[in-house]
């Protein structure tokens, strides 16, 4: 990990690593490892901004993917759920067409 970051920066942000990795839901790593889910959003948004890379302007957005497994889906009941990079959510209770979806992200 980067020398220029304080020891508390390394702490948090390795914890932002293992959340990536974890699967979870933010709030569900925040309960699970006993953690504010404030503080755990506070640290988030300062490690966007440190690794962040500069993007070209353009209109597309990148998205990714991520399939739960189906116990962890159908608990919260969402079909489809969209995470913003700034952390705000969509959380969509059933199928929705891909042309909702564009004129909604423009």
């Amino acid at each position: 990990m980067n020398t220029d970051l304080t020891r508390l920066e390394q702490l948090n942000f390795s914890l932002i690593k293992i959340w990536e990795t974890s699967g979870k839901t933010q709030r569900a790593f925040c309960q699970e490892k006993e953690l504010s889910y404030a503080k755990f959003h506070y640290w988030f948004k300062k490690y966007r901004e440190h690794f962040a890379t500069p993007t070209p302007d353009s209109p597309f957005v990148s998205v990714s993917v991520k399939r739960e497994p189906q116990e962890q889906s159908s608990a919260t009941g969402a079909f489809l759920e969209l995470i913003y990079p700034d952390g705000h959510r969509l959380i969509f209770n059933q199928a929705v067409k891909a042309g909702f979806l564009k004129a909604l992200l423009s």
